[in-house]
């Protein structure tokens, strides 16, 4: 489960359907689980509520589910009435290597630069020194005392470079921020921090391919470097280049004693361990792995319905993602020892690889309406997460989901379910996801799917989830989900 916004709205339905009762399951890690299809059925009536999702859920070992996750803006009154918080996950899946670039003192210029330039190059050299942002004339200072003074006034203009690319970078201004850095690379050809950040902020924005490309750069003028190793590690696991990127830590790992390098690899071995006999279909979109005896038919099945699914979810988002998406269709016992998902999920999207993993025990060339929901489902998670680089919160993510696959809480729910969600009484899992679709539901309505598309994009550019908030709603996620609780209860409170 990806933390992200779906479109979902009536305008994005991809096929009519009568809704189906089914409620859906608990998140796990940063992934979703999807329950199979007889997992639980029929609507929940309001005394057996709390009840059933309490004891049902925590019978199928459901991890627990977190509160609605945009800050602490959950207003009383809607959504799980009590739910513990989610494991942390593991330190080795938490996300893209963190680069840290230390530029080194400025050398001071020869003694023969001239007074005026002593003093401009001290002026800046102060400056780096007390943390300060240069400004637009400070880096023509420095770029005058380059071209006077060559290689002594180099270190200078790179530190001032890389700083003026830090604040552009705070600022969630990437494209100021890359142009710096490319400007650094010019500057000092033969140091490998500019195109070390640049991978830094590559890695940020999701650009894997000019991630792998920087950070080979940078590998070439300082080979060996842990930091830059796993960068390109993950860059290159991304985009479904596993193989390429153990190479990478075991070269490294051969080289030094790196624990962080030893654990992805562990990881990356442990997730490709059960790919290692399937047969690889490679299309425009997607990366489809599959038992090629047992499983052909339902291979290409599925590859015709993610084709779907990509079409209705890029035309809907205007989005389509830099990379092929990788989907991996798994025996049961394969995709539980893979993701540690329950017995009883139907699905999983990991934001840590960008994978999707199905399990397709007893599936057939007539894929049901539930693998459809779920291909679907996850499918979207890949997307909103690579548009909202991960920043949408989990409640928010698994709504547009769940819009995504047609479904609206009027439909799910009969009167006194809704009555106990509108009044808080809908707790545990079932409550979460309920009141999740609500919440997207709610807005929907406020500014349509246009709304919920510059909101995902609003969270990439700003890097929070409340900032994208206020941008695009005019109102920060706390108003909004007062707002929200406030309709449900006038709209469907105890009856």
């Amino acid at each position: 489960m990806a933390g992200t916004e779906c479109p979902g709205c009536g305008v994005i339905l991809a096929k009519a359907r009568a809704p189906r009762s089914r409620m859906p399951p608990a998140p796990r890690r940063e992934a979703r689980a999807r329950r199979r299809p007889d997992a639980l059925s029929g609507l929940l009536l309001l005394a057996l509520a709390a009840a059933v999702l309490a004891v049902v859920w925590r019978g199928r070992a459901a991890p627990p589910v977190p509160a609605p996750a945009i800050g602490s803006d959950q207003p009383p009154g809607i959504g799980p009435a009590s739910v513990d918080t989610a494991p942390p996950r593991p330190a080795d899946s938490s996300g893209p290597p963190v680069l840290q670039i230390r530029p080194s003192e400025p050398a001071p210029l020869p003694p023969d630069s001239g007074r005026a330039d002593q003093e401009t190059a001290d002026r800046l050299a102060a400056l780096l020194r007390r943390g300060g942002v240069p400004r637009p004339e400070d880096l023509r200072a420095a770029e005058d005392l380059h071209a006077r003074h060559g290689a002594p006034a180099r270190g200078l203009l790179e530190a001032l470079l890389l700083r003026s690319a830090e604040q552009a970078q705070a600022r969630k201004q990437d494209t100021e921020a890359a142009s710096f850095l490319r400007r650094a690379a010019t500057v000092a050809p033969g140091s490998a921090l500019p195109p070390k950040a640049l991978v830094g902020l590559f890695l940020g924005s999701g650009s894997w391919s000019e991630a792998e490309s920087w950070a080979r750069a940078a590998l070439a003028l300082a080979p060996g470097d842990g930091e830059t190793s796993r960068a390109l590690a993950y860059a290159l696991l991304r985009q479904d280049r596993s193989r390429e990127a153990m190479e990478i830590l075991e070269t490294l790992l051969d080289r030094h004693d790196d624990p962080e390098a030893l654990a992805l690899l562990e990881k990356i071995r442990h997730d490709l361990t059960p790919e290692a006999d399937l047969v690889e279909r490679r299309l425009a979109h997607f990366h489809v792995r599959y038992d090629g005896e047992e499983h052909e038919a339902v291979g290409r099945a599925v590859l015709r319905v993610l084709d779907r699914h990509y079409a209705t979810l890029a035309r809907t988002l205007d989005h389509q993602p830099e990379a092929p998406i990788a989907v991996i269709l798994l025996s049961r016992e394969s995709y539980a020892a893979t993701t540690g998902a329950p017995g009883w999920s139907g699905g999983f999207y990991d934001s840590f690889d960008g994978r999707v993993r199905i399990p397709i025990g007893g599936l057939t060339p007539s894929l049901t309406p539930e693998i459809d929901d779920t291909l679907l489902h996850e499918l979207t998670h890949a997307f909103v997460a690579n548009i909202s680089r991960g920043v949408a919160p989990r409640d928010i993510q698994e709504g547009l989901a769940q819009l995504m696959e047609g479904k609206r809480v009027a439909a799910l729910l009969d009167p006194t379910t809704l009555s106990a969600l509108a009044d808080g009484r809908l707790g545990g899992v079932g409550g979460f996801y309920m009141a999740s679709l609500s919440f997207v539901e709610y807005l929907l309505g406020q500014r349509g799917q246009g709304g919920l598309n510059d909101l995902l994009r609003a969270m990439a550019e700003t890097g929070n989830a409340n900032a994208a908030f206020e941008q695009v709603y005019r109102r920060d996620a706390q108003a909004l989900r007062r707002e929200w609780s406030a309709r449900m209860r006038q709209q469907y409170g105890r009856i």
